[in-house]
């Protein structure tokens, strides 16, 4: 683990730094015609070891999820969690599922919600389903429009389910020519009371458009929006394996309203929509929170902020759970509803009081999946330095990456770097990044930022390139 400790950076030890450093990256053909922006500093004095273009503003990738992660952190707090509720009305058949920005609900929470309802003993209810905690904006400033049908795009919305992503199937017909077997994966429930399972279909509909192609030939499946629907198209070679696709739902509303209806019917309720008299109406258009004349029945947590920011958040690097949080921030410190402006306005607050100038960012969403974001290395640093500085070092060493052991580092097992690597990674077209901590050999920690943009080279030839400055570093 980085640690404070361990021998002085004497004047000699970073001046041999910073010449090797320079030998290695000046003309370095893995970063040919890149922008590239390099920072280390001492963890413990803040004192630069090394440095290139590192007031220079890059594009992130999801190395931005560490400005939400840890503007977070300090507002939210760990044991934050978001909350789905379900009400009934006092005075008629009505249910409500209001979204809390639950980024991990399942269809197998919602087994509950739909059991409590059932429990009312209610021949028929009126259904409906709210997000009003965020705004309707699914899509953050800056996203590419032919991403959003894929399942690191899904929409956004305070009412997920199930990361708001199908799971298809799809295999080869018999011979060249055919269609493609195309099959969503059943969301699976216990229903109350059987031994039956529940399958919903065609939640949102999935149009089969793929074909089969001649034997040994390479896949061009691919998933796109078609109106609320998703058309898979392409085609598979025949004798091929089946092969999974994951599609982001058009609707996350719609979405899970479908769910909840069936698993409702499932256990014998007549489902119905609601009308110009339905009691949650004004939530309906907009309000965050429920009539005050409701009984809640059903509520769900999330786990705690410090359970799933390592597992389901840096580590994995879910751009959906980035953009949660950050409308969460927003919702927290601008009032509802939550959106992603005013989510970015209290990071760039947030930012200046950790020492970081706002004018030299570009905050357009949280996950960093956005063309307009812009940061500088020293940005990175100076958050970095701040989360090791406060009470949650321990719980952002446990949370991030590390080269060789956990996550998403490439080039560094097998390196002398391999399990010192404490970093996010940043990873899209033209786009690498890595910015963390080093446990190096003698000197103690060290804080880093690596990044590159403009770059059009060979993604493993810039790994190894980075691993060699890393270790440099980590040996000294």
């Amino acid at each position: 683990m980085p640690a404070i400790g361990g021998e002085a950076w004497t004047p000699e030890r970073v001046a041999a730094l910073r010449r090797d450093l320079d030998a290695m990256l000046v003309n370095a053909p893995a970063i040919h015609g890149a922008h590239i922006g390099v920072l280390a500093v001492d963890t413990k004095s803040g004192s630069p070891l090394y440095e290139r273009n590192a007031g220079d503003a890059f594009q992130p990738a999801s190395t931005l999820k560490l400005v939400v992660g840890s503007a977070a952190l300090e507002k939210l707090g760990p044991a934050f969690h978001f909350t789905t509720r379900g009400y009934v009305a006092a005075s008629s058949p009505a249910i409500l599922l209001l979204g809390g920005g639950d980024p991990f609900l399942t269809t197998a929470d919602l087994s509950a919600f739909a059991d409590s309802i059932a429990q009312l003993r209610l021949p028929s209810v009126s259904l409906a389903v709210a997000a009003g905690r965020y705004d309707a904006q699914p899509h953050a400033p800056g996203w590419t429009w032919d991403d959003f049908a894929y399942d690191y795009a899904a929409p956004i919305s305070a009412l997920t389910l199930n990361e708001n992503v199908v799971h298809i199937e799809v295999a080869p017909g018999a011979r060249a020519g055919d269609p493609a077997h195309v099959t969503s994966a059943p969301l699976a429930a216990a229903v109350a009371g059987t031994s039956s399972s529940l399958l919903v279909s065609n939640a949102p509909s999935i149009l089969p458009a793929a074909l089969t192609l001649a034997a040994g030939s390479e896949s061009t499946l691919d998933v796109s929006h078609l109106g609320n629907d998703i058309l898979v198209s392409g085609g598979i070679a025949a004798g091929a394996a089946p092969e999974s696709l994951d599609a982001a739902v058009p609707d996350a509303s719609a979405y899970a309203e479908e769910v909840a209806s069936e698993l409702l019917r499932a256990r014998h309720l007549s489902v119905g929509g609601p009308d110009d008299k339905f009691p949650f109406i004004g939530v309906l258009r907009g309000s965050s929170e429920a009539p005050s004349d409701v009984r809640l029945v059903w509520s769900h947590d999330s786990p705690p902020f410090a359970e799933f920011l390592g597992p389901r958040f840096w580590i994995p690097s879910d751009n959906l759970v980035a953009e949660l949080l950050l409308k969460e921030l927003g919702y927290e410190t601008g009032g509802g509803p939550g959106t992603t402006e005013k989510g970015a306005a209290f990071e760039r607050t947030w930012l200046q009081s950790v020492g970081v100038d706002p004018a030299t960012t570009t905050l357009a969403d949280g996950s960093g999946l956005s063309q307009y974001d812009r940061i500088t290395p020293r940005d990175l640093v100076a958050i970095l330095q701040h989360d090791w500085d406060g009470p949650n070092r321990e719980l952002v060493l446990n949370s991030l990456p590390v080269g060789g052991a956990r996550g998403t580092i490439e080039g560094i097992a097998g390196t002398p770097a391999a399990g010192r690597v404490f970093a996010k990674t940043g990873s899209m077209m033209h786009v690498r990044g890595l910015a963390g901590y080093l446990a190096t050999e003698h000197h103690g920690a060290v804080t880093f930022v690596f990044t590159v943009d403009d770059w059009l080279g060979d993604y493993p030839a810039l790994a190894a390139l980075r691993a060699q400055v890393l270790t440099r570093i980590v040996q000294d």
